[in-house]
């Protein structure tokens, strides 16, 4: 291979460098980086508002354009303006920052199917209530089990508890919690749908199903399943839930969502929304994850894979300068713990954690500094530290919505009693816990 091949991971970064060199051109540059990667430079305003800063814009065009070789353009077609393209303000609105830095911001407008909204802020909320949501970078590790277990224990203590089953390729807290007799009409892939037509009116009220896991408890369980008793033609409506339409102002998939989770928490005034997400690294992750305001609980396994995958999303992460607003809602879950070595296993566990937030998303600093948002390796407080969860032998056919007898408090307690412990605190603190 030639040694000044431009490849994919250099582009942006190279780009990035030689655009910091143009704050004397504009304050503000949007890098934009099309579905093949190819790159070029997005400047405010039109044209003829640059005439005495031509020469810096051809010479611009004519530098990137020899950097990035095949992931760049001709250099008369490097430099693009945003009144000359008419770019819509709710295409702008989809940029992340990538630096700022000596009176200048370089955004990055991401053309790609997938992936971007990892990098972006949370939504400005209009509810109070505390959200948290459930994410596994791999599936098949009792994530939805864990979730049926914790809203039963929150109901035990008088909680109103209102979940979203958000795994739609694979629904499984709906089906765990609700007898298929007492599904709710419609569900959320309905809702999308009738949504993107301007009519998710007419179905919200048949959207909310009470699951009988928590029946003679103090408190409740509902939720807004991924489909109901009426749902048809499921992966059609799937293939287009996530569209963007113009009957929804043009809004994301992860607006609407956001806009759908507010309905039902203004109207069932939960005392704590949990949302399930899907597994792996998608958009609809993403939004749930980093986008939600929600205190997000990583479930792992100690295997090279998982810790293989979530390196790959805590590096794409380490590139945000908003990465504040994201670590400070991450805590990892030790699941599945095996009967035997406990202690050992979770030491391991506890000590790769411990490489992937030093190495993406702690700060380069020692973790008495102040202000550093960095910790120790045997820090029980920090997010690297595990919450474990117990493998049980009672939760192997776990389907307590077929259950005469529900959910048993000893296996709750043998098997997430730490778990449960520690998500009370971090999700719905005392008075005295959140130092109020």
């Amino acid at each position: 291979m030639n040694t000044k091949t431009m490849l994919f991971a250099q582009a942006l970064t190279a780009a990035i460098e030689k655009v910091k060199q143009a704050g004397n051109i504009s304050k503000e540059i949007t890098l934009v980086r099309d579905l093949r990667g190819r790159i070029r430079v997005l400047l405010p305003i039109g044209e003829d508002d640059y005439k005495d800063k031509k020469d810096a814009i051809v010479a611009l065009g004519a530098d990137l354009s020899m950097i990035l070789g095949n992931y760049g353009f001709p250099p008369e077609t490097m430099v693009l303006y945003s009144k000359n393209l008419a770019v819509a303000d709710s295409e702008l609105n989809d940029r992340v920052v990538l630096y700022q830095g000596k009176g200048m911001t370089i955004h990055l407008l991401d053309r790609q199917i997938i992936g971007q909204d990892w990098l972006k802020d949370s939504y400005n909320r209009t509810t109070s209530n505390p959200r948290a949501a459930f994410f596994g970078i791999k599936g098949g590790v009792g994530r939805s089990t864990a979730l049926v277990i914790w809203a039963w224990r929150l109901a035990k203590q008088g909680k109103k508890v209102l979940i979203f089953d958000l795994d739609l390729e694979s629904p499984g807290v709906s089906s765990t919690i609700l007898p298929k007799e007492l599904l709710s009409d419609f569900g959320i892939v309905d809702w999308f749908v009738e949504d993107g037509v301007g009519q998710a009116a007419f179905i919200e009220r048949e959207m909310i199903a009470i699951s009988p896991v928590a029946r003679e408890l103090s408190g409740e369980i509902r939720i807004v399943p991924a489909f109901g008793r009426k749902t048809d033609e499921y992966l059609p409506k799937l293939a287009r839930c996530y569209a963007d339409t113009a009957s929804a102002n043009n809004a994301s998939w992860g607006n609407r969502l956001e806009r759908m989770v507010t309905l039902f928490e203004e109207s069932e005034r939960p005392d704590i929304v949990i949302l399930d997400s899907r597994a792996g690294i998608h958009d609809i992750a993403a939004t749930v994850i980093t986008r939600m305001d929600a205190q997000s609980f990583l479930f792992a396994v100690d295997s090279s894979q998982t810790w293989k995958a979530y390196s790959f999303l805590f590096s794409h992460w380490k590139r945000h300068p908003g990465l504040a607003s994201i670590r400070e809602k991450l805590q990892i879950v030790a699941s599945m713990v095996p009967e035997t070595d406990r202690d050992e296993y979770l030491k391991r566990f506890r000590e790769h954690s411990w490489d992937l937030f030093r190495d993406y998303l702690y700060d380069e600093a020692a973790a008495t500094a102040e202000d550093a948002f960095n910790f120790d390796l045997n820090n029980e407080e920090a997010p690297h530290y595990p919450l474990p969860v117990f493998w049980h032998r009672a939760l192997q056919e776990f389907n307590p919505a077929a259950s005469s007898t529900g959910i048993g408090e000893k296996t709750a307690v043998e098997a997430l009693g730490i778990f449960m412990d520690a998500a009370d605190r971090l999700v719905m603190p005392t008075d005295e816990e959140s130092g109020l």
